[in-house]
């Protein structure tokens, strides 16, 4: 078993060591400052796509992608440049646009809306799907809007995309819920009745409990920002609007914040935002769900600038912030990782570590369940066959052992020269020996000897006429001691049988 465990290390050992090596080969970049982009977690990977610099140029990699799925450190960030590998780069740089993923699998990335950072028109929906671009056609009438919105997905794969504006002013917000089924392609209308005032830029977050869209804050179309004193959820269901007022440390009126659901689904986290004027201070607040009621979460003191315009996702126990303004570049990093798996205490911190899938562990036990099997079996394998060998020898000497009536009575061959023989005799320097082998109890041999000897004594006046007679074979059996007992033991006595071959007439 120790070496089994020292040959199981060994190959875990290697394996990683490639996995290293190819892995360190990737070329890294350094992307520029960015906000206004799109962030999306999709199969173990964050993509960060479109955005503007900060003087609304295009950013050096328009497209990112950076693995969650190991572990890293968010000042050592592995980006990696999807810009040049997608097939079919039909997608313009552009910013202020949305994504999310849907689909029948949930792994199609959707785009939705934007603003093209080069003048070129730009389709309302892009589909995303092993890295080549598509246009879909999407049956129904679409909306008009397709900037400063926060796209929603329920459990259907519906896809719910509230107001917005149609310039990036948001001069021409609306209240109008489109909802794009992302599996079978169409649009319909959601209810407008009793919904939140025109505005865009505000934080939403799906309720899977009871199925409700949760809208706070945002901007409208006169530069109005909104308060967070007051939220309103939209029924998914029932395709309802309802209003609840919230209490406690109602965070200041902003827009351009990022908002997620905690991990026990009763609490929603948002970070950052602005007003007209300047960015928030108080970045991080919670509201409860169970009571609407704000509050400040205890987080051990760290010095962090608040942000806007940027996104942030849930991954594992983090809240992942990607990227936005509000920040110095070389001072911080463009990630930023909060740990709420603890409600009674966050913690910021700079290491990303991913609670591995239970598919993974279950496929590493079946990896050693094959190496263990495999072993277990080659070794029942080898003794099977060492015990079949020795059995086969035991068997083999047993039946050595056992004695044959062939062997306890063998033939024995008494040579009559004849004529032939002996002219041919005659002419050879040695006589060629007449043998009489007997049979019998080695105790009277002396016995056969002078049998043997009589033979030969008769055989010297037999003649011989060459080629009429043939060699002669005199084939005796003489009972020793040992035959007469077995003999005593049978009814009918061994017989013994002479025979001679030859001419018959002699």
């Amino acid at each position: 078993m120790d070496f089994l465990n020292n040959l199981i290390y060994v190959i875990i050992g290697i394996l990683f060591q490639l996995l290293v090596k190819v892995y360190s080969q990737i070329p890294t970049i350094k992307p520029n400052l960015r906000q206004d982009h799109t962030a999306t977690l999709s199969d173990n990977g964050l993509y960060i796509l479109g955005g503007s610099t900060p003087e609304g140029k295009i950013p050096n990699y328009p497209f990112l992608y950076l693995d969650v799925s190991i572990p890293f450190v968010t000042d050592q960030l592995k980006w990696h440049d999807l810009s040049n590998l997608v097939k079919n780069d039909i997608v313009p740089p552009h910013q202020y646009a949305s994504a999310i993923n849907g689909g029948a699998d949930n792994k199609t990335l959707f785009l939705y809306g934007g603003m093209s950072l080069e003048n070129n028109s730009m389709a309302l929906v892009y589909t995303l799907n092993d890295l080549s671009w598509n246009i879909p056609n999407v049956n129904g009438t679409p909306p008009n809007v397709k900037l400063f919105i926060t796209p929603v997905m329920d459990d259907n794969g519906l896809i719910y995309l509230f107001g917005g504006s149609s310039d990036s002013n948001d001069s021409t917000n609306t209240s109008d819920m489109f909802i794009l089924n992302s599996i079978n392609l169409s649009w319909k209308n959601g209810s407008s009745i009793n919904a939140p005032s025109p505005r865009g830029e505000y934080g939403a977050v799906f309720l899977p409990a009871n199925k409700n869209i949760i809208y706070m804050g945002g901007r409208s179309g006169n530069n109005k920002v909104f308060p967070l004193d007051v939220v309103y959820l939209y029924d998914t269901v029932n395709n309802i609007w309802t209003t609840r007022t919230t209490s406690g440390l109602i965070p200041s009126d902003r827009f351009a914040f990022s908002s997620i659901l905690g991990l026990d689904e009763q609490r929603i986290i948002i970070f950052g935002g602005r007003n007209i004027t300047n960015l928030h201070s108080e970045a991080l607040y919670v509201l409860d769900l169970n009571n609407y009621n704000w509050y400040i979460p205890y987080f051990p003191e760290q010095s962090l600038n608040a942000r806007a315009s940027h996104k942030a996702v849930l991954i594992d126990k983090y809240m992942v912030i990607t990227f936005g303004i509000g920040y110095n570049q070389g001072a911080e990093n463009d990630i930023l990782l909060l740990d709420i798996s603890n409600n009674n205490e966050y913690v910021w911190t700079t290491s990303f570590n991913p609670i591995q899938p239970s598919i993974q562990v279950s496929n590493i036990v079946m990896v050693i369940g094959v190496v263990l099997g495999s072993v277990f079996g080659s070794a029942l394998l080898l003794v099977g066959c060492y015990c079949l060998r020795n059995w086969y020898k035991n068997k083999k000497e047993q039946n050595d052992d056992i004695t044959t009536p062939e062997e306890e009575y063998p033939q024995e061959i008494l040579r009559i020269p004849d004529e032939k023989n002996t002219r041919y005799q005659n002419q050879q320097s040695i006589l060629s020996s007449q043998i009489l082998p007997i049979s019998g109890s080695t105790s009277n041999s002396l016995q056969n000897n002078e049998m043997l000897q009589e033979v030969r004594e008769d055989n010297e006046d037999i003649p011989t006429s060459g080629k009429n007679h043939p060699q002669e074979i005199l084939l005796l059996q003489i009972p020793g001691e040992n035959d007469i007992r077995h003999q005593s033991q049978q009814t009918t006595p061994t017989t013994q049988i002479l025979t001679i071959s030859g001419n018959t007439t002699k």
